[in-house]
């Protein structure tokens, strides 16, 4: 801490911060006029701001010409820096203004572990750019433990897939996740366009931990067909049932957006003759869906449904 105030001392002793600020804001809008505009001060006092940067620096930041302005090489690479300076400066404005409000708020969101690797990531960066007041938390588990956290307020929402709604909850649909056969590459069924159950009951099935929605979706799919199948094991995480397969030591079915690309060099996946989805939701209690985070969550959820889809 102590060296990053010594260098920010160093800074405001050889340059102004504002002096900056006037130059970017110059460069951005292409004008002195502009820039003084925006900036609420007058044209020379544009202009005396740029002329202290350059007389420290030595060298034309900027060339004026009637049609506007135009960066020189040295201006060019003080802008990009000038640039994020800025951001910066926008970012702590957000902040000082949220402090003021008392508007700072904690947002906890449960999801499984495929969701909190393939999906969280970006709709956290996303919302949170729209909302630095909020603070957002990731919790993870089954589907079931994820549900039950929201009923018991540990956490504020929950994105699973086929959640169990009681009376006390209210769900958002957000997509669908078509589920698939995984086998090792040199396995029998590997090959093949479809899969029926009569396939499956054939080899060691592995499943996903009770609780997990799609090892539900799984079981009452074989069970409707006929099938309870004799050789099954489960296991919590999905990276040691793609491994667990890939050594060709059974199959597997989860959700197709599961296998990463690289992955398909040890894996095959195989569509099922009839399918089986899993459908996921947003869930949260009914007596909060009025509260403005929650709803800010919900709409930015829905907003990336089309990423995700498209990814």
């Amino acid at each position: 801490m102590i060296y990053f105030y010594n260098v920010y001392r160093k800074f405001m002793y050889n340059y102004s911060l504002i002096s900056v600020l006037v130059f970017y804001e110059a460069a951005r809008t292409g004008s002195f006029s502009k820039a003084a505009q925006k900036l609420a001060m007058t044209q020379p006092g544009v202009s005396h701001h740029i002329g202290q940067l350059e007389s420290q620096t030595g060298k034309q930041l900027i060339i004026r010409k009637k049609s506007g302005v135009e960066l020189t090489k040295h201006g060019k690479m003080l802008f990009r820096q000038a640039e994020r300076l800025c951001q910066a400066a926008d970012r702590i404005e957000e902040i000082i203004k949220a402090i003021r409000q008392d508007a700072f708020q904690d947002l906890r969101v449960g999801t499984t572990s495929i969701y909190s690797r393939l999906l969280m990531p970006a709709v956290f960066s996303g919302f949170q750019k729209a909302n630095p007041g909020v603070q957002v938390h990731l919790d993870t588990g089954s589907s079931e433990e994820m549900v039950e956290t929201v009923l018991n307020q540990k956490n504020d929402i929950c994105i699973v897939a086929n959640p169990k709604i009681s009376r006390r909850l209210y769900a958002v649909p957000f997509l669908k996740e078509e589920l698939v056969l995984i086998t090792a590459k040199n396995h029998p069924l590997a090959n093949k366009d479809f899969v029926d159950a009569d396939d499956i009951d054939k080899y060691p099935l592995i499943v996903r931990e009770v609780g997990s929605a799609a090892r539900n979706v799984v079981l009452d799919g074989l069970a409707e067909a006929g099938i309870s199948p004799s050789m099954m094991m489960e296991a919590k995480s999905t990276a040691f049932i793609k491994k667990w397969v890939s050594q060709g030591s059974g199959i597997s079915i989860l959700v197709r957006r599961a296998i990463r690309d690289e992955e398909k060099n040890d894996l095959s996946v195989v569509s099922l003759r009839h399918p089986l989805e899993l459908r996921t939701s947003a869930v949260l209690l009914k007596s909060r869906r009025s509260d403005p985070v929650l709803q800010a969550f919900v709409r930015h959820l829905l907003e990336s449904q089309r990423w995700y889809v498209d990814k």
